[in-house]
């Protein structure tokens, strides 16, 4: 099955009119559940891989999940999916149950042996995710039509730039090439992500990788190195060097991006250039091996619920108040149910013109050859 990706780019830019991350702060709550032995899962453990602060290990999420099923939940933290993949494959898959992965890697897991395939009537709130998030192949649907990933957020990362610092107005991913920003420009340490700023830059199509001009992408991407100050993988490796005005433009995830426009102090301006902005869909798959399965489903049950994706979404828990990164819902009722004051809170405007999807590289020779140029731009 083949992707419309104009259709999808169409469809996520008038669904992310109903949220986009944002961002809070972090729960100040530490203290541990209490195992509840009544529960179905009392005396179990679920491993899951994510990045860290990425909404999973929020209180109205971990431990909400905790205090649902009796089980204690274990976060892995990684700070790339290369990363992941090696502790997967040198013996995490004999710990780790579940992992979140964006819609770039998620078949490549799959070609691994590393996710397996799911039944989704395992995951009944996998039915409430909106139509336009379903089925999609190939970030979650074999060829046989086996589905192993599930989709649990969207967003987008695209240009910040900070007037106090750049006396000029930045409308264009080539802007930051400006000999004024030179040691001032961050972006993300992550292949898809720079794969597709490169396309930009070179004005390539990056929805088309097998057929772009990987020479003329490769030059964009030399010249934008030489004008940055480094590259983030975090939050904080954004929020900080802002805060300290060492960061003046580049790329920024959205989260960070309201932290810091809800800062009195900070001077902020986004962008989302004509050209493109950077767009992804994020999933959950489970681990291959693992001894949870069953535990593994309802966690992905759960974070596919309405009652989860709405605290996402919103950042409100009245199990678990506190101030939470939020993250844009996938499950339809939750963005349905946006008041238009949560859609403000979300900070929405400007909105997004084109979304360029993280590109899939199906053929290995190709994706080796994208690897390099990543490598060649991040070493």
């Amino acid at each position: 099955m083949k992707i419309n990706k104009r259709f999808l780019a169409a469809a996520l830019s008038a669904l992310m009119m109903l949220g986009l991350c944002s961002c809070g702060g972090g729960s100040d709550t530490t203290e541990d559940t209490a195992a509840d032995p009544s529960k179905p899962y009392a005396g179990h453990t679920l491993y899951v891989a994510n990045w860290q602060g990425y909404n999973s290990d929020a209180d109205y999420c971990e431990k909400a999940f905790e205090d649902a099923t009796g089980c204690a939940v274990e976060h892995v933290y990684f700070n790339s999916y290369e990363e992941l993949m090696t502790t997967l494959m040198t013996g995490g898959n004999q710990t780790i149950d579940a992992v979140v992965l964006s819609n770039n890697y998620t078949q490549w897991f799959h070609e691994e042996g590393l996710i397996m395939n799911v039944d989704p009537a395992l995951i009944p709130n996998y039915e409430l995710v909106a139509d336009v998030y379903k089925d999609l192949a190939p970030y979650a649907v074999d060829e046989e039509g086996n589905l192993f990933a599930f989709p649990w957020c969207n967003g987008t990362s695209s240009i910040a730039y900070n007037p106090d610092y750049v006396d000029f107005e930045i409308e264009h991913w080539s802007d930051l090439l400006d000999p004024r920003l030179t040691g001032h420009v961050m972006v993300l340490n992550g292949d898809g992500d720079d794969w597709v700023i490169g396309c930009l830059l070179a004005g390539e199509d990056s929805d088309d990788i097998e057929n772009v001009d990987i020479e003329k992408v490769r030059a964009a991407l030399m010249e934008l190195k030489g004008q940055l100050l480094g590259f983030w993988a975090t939050n904080d490796e954004q929020i900080m060097p802002w805060l300290a005005g060492d960061f003046w433009a580049g790329e920024i995830w959205s989260g960070p991006y309201t932290e810091l426009i809800n800062n009195p102090d900070t001077n902020i301006k986004l962008v989302h250039p004509e050209e493109g902005t950077v767009g992804y869909i994020d999933y959950w798959s489970i681990v291959e091996g693992t001894d949870e399965f069953d535990l593994a489903c309802e966690w992905i049950n759960w974070i596919e619920s309405t009652e989860q994706q709405t605290a996402m979404a919103t950042g409100v828990s009245e199990a678990y108040p506190g101030d939470y990164f939020t993250y844009t819902p996938i499950n339809a009722e939750a963005i349905n149910n946006l008041t238009d004051e949560q859609k403000v809170i979300l900070q929405l405007d400007p909105m997004p013109t084109t979304i360029k999807l993280l590109p899939y590289i199906a053929d290995p020779e190709l994706k080796d050859q994208w690897t390099d140029l990543y490598q060649e731009f991040v070493s």
